[in-house]
């Protein structure tokens, strides 16, 4: 991967901290993880890069949704080893980040997580 291609990635990964958390909670609610069509479609209304989006799914997706997107596309990624890289870059090596998390992060960012959290309901908005 060349440093352009490297830097679009990082980019990428750090705009998927930043402002995807927001706009998840906004459309589908408050959930521990989203479904791999939800993370895309956000990512899509969002207006982030979509070439990388196989790290948000990793970030924000079980593994199993993780695991019907890569039969959907035919691409071969870890889930494990994605979540490794994220997880060294932003959550000090850990692997056992989750949404709470990922908006903590979103906030040293100057993200805007003023209304969200990831306790709740399955999405319904309830607690």
């Amino acid at each position: 991967m060349g440093l352009l291609d490297n830097f679009k990635k990082k980019r990428a990964i750090k705009s998927y901290i930043e402002k995807l958390p927001n706009v998840l909670v906004n459309d589908y609610g408050r959930q521990e993880y989203y479904t791999q069509l939800q993370v895309r479609r956000s990512i899509e209304r969002a207006g982030l890069n979509s070439q990388h989006q196989h790290y948000a799914l990793a970030m924000y997706a079980n593994r199993p949704e993780f695991v019907a997107y890569q039969s959907e596309i035919h691409e071969n990624f870890s889930y494990e080893e994605l979540r490794e890289e994220v997880g060294g870059a932003y959550f000090s090596g850990s692997t056992e980040f989750n949404c709470s998390s990922v908006i903590a992060a979103s906030a040293s960012f100057g993200g805007d997580t003023s209304s969200m959290d990831c306790s709740g309901g399955g999405g319904d908005g309830s607690p």
